[in-house]
């Protein structure tokens, strides 16, 4: 069991130890995790299992990129990881992501982690894409008024917005959308996986933010993650060509958390010279019945509420409703 925060905050501050994360720390780094959800409440439930994943991310330099102040009885008390993309369409975001638990807070660790991160990402930027313009990315939960304060008084400004969305699978679910023709739906096998990974760097590629996950990227986040379901994932074919995909995960400890069984939507996506054919209401709608027929309780997914290809107003029509609201806040690198 982890030391209670509350009673390691007496001391004075000279006794916390900053330093990198390593992979010995998933169980400090859950606890502090589920002390930071169960006060700002973002939906976001961890395992160690999930934290160890994350700490073995192959885009994180773990000695460079990650930042923790541990009490000498070693609990997290805050922490900070960078993540920067290998390849970029036009801007270098660096993802700066981190908390602070609620027992330390006001003691200006966050500031100390955000100066250290924005540091830390001007060196990335410097060393992978000196040539293209640069800035840092912090995302900030609608319920965090500390975090979005913070920010904003170090000179970020809000640049992107997502939405959780959910619907439930008991209620009465839309009709499957009629196949486009030339079209067949089919699920997800691995023998076209890097034909979807193609098919989704195209789908993405006018989207705000994203950047082309590389084989690696791709075998750890997506495909090959532990939460990725690829029996209620679904592609629509043109022949042997990917004309769209829709990939599905589900996370253990957020059914552990909340006792409900939730499919989350990772990625759906329609390439250009498919779209406007109901492609993408036909992913939708065959795998909502999916997930119902496979005993999920819940579907999820997570949009950009200014998506160019309409998708809030597809999830809306299927009966997806927003729950939660993100924003994305963004400093340039010098």
């Amino acid at each position: 069991m982890m030391p209670d925060t509350r009673t390691t905050l007496t001391g004075s501050e000279d006794r916390l130890t900053w330093r990198a994360l390593t992979i010995d720390d998933a169980p400090a780094l859950t606890a502090a995790y589920a002390l930071v959800e169960a006060a700002d409440r973002t939906g976001e439930h961890v395992s160690e299992r999930d934290v160890r994943d994350i700490l073995h991310d192959h885009a994180i330099d773990l000695g460079r990129d990650t930042l923790a102040a541990f009490t000498p009885d070693g609990a997290v008390l805050a922490f900070a990881q960078l993540s920067g993309p290998a390849e970029i369409r036009d801007v270098d975001r660096v993802l700066a992501e981190g908390a602070v638990v609620p027992a330390a807070r006001g003691r200006g660790f966050g500031r100390r982690l955000l100066a250290w991160a924005e540091e830390r990402a001007a060196v990335l930027h410097r060393e992978r894409h000196p040539d293209a313009p640069g800035a840092v990315l912090v995302p900030v939960h609608e319920r965090n008024p500390s975090k979005h304060a913070l920010v904003r008084a170090a000179g970020y400004e809000p640049v992107h917005w997502e939405y959780l969305m959910t619907r439930g699978l008991g209620e009465p679910l839309p009709k499957i959308a009629s196949t486009p023709p030339g079209l067949t739906v089919a699920p997800y096998v691995r023998a076209r996986d890097e034909v979807v990974r193609q098919a989704h760097r195209e789908a993405f590629a006018d989207h705000w933010g994203t950047t082309p996950p590389d084989p690696v990227r791709w075998s750890q986040w997506f495909t090959g993650a532990r939460a990725f379901r690829p029996a209620v994932s679904w592609l629509a074919l043109d022949g042997d060509e990917v004309a769209g995909y829709l990939l599905t995960y589900f996370f253990a400890a957020e059914t552990a958390a909340t006792g409900v069984r939730e499919a989350y939507v990772g990625q759906l996506g329609v390439r250009s010279a498919w779209r406007r054919r109901g492609v993408g209401g036909l992913l939708l709608t065959t795998a909502l019945a999916s997930y119902r027929a496979a005993g999920y309780d819940r579907a999820a997914l997570t949009v950009d509420t200014h998506s160019p290809t309409g998708a809030l107003g597809l999830y809306e029509r299927a009966g997806f409703v927003a729950k939660d609201r993100w924003a994305v806040w963004s400093k340039p690198l010098a």
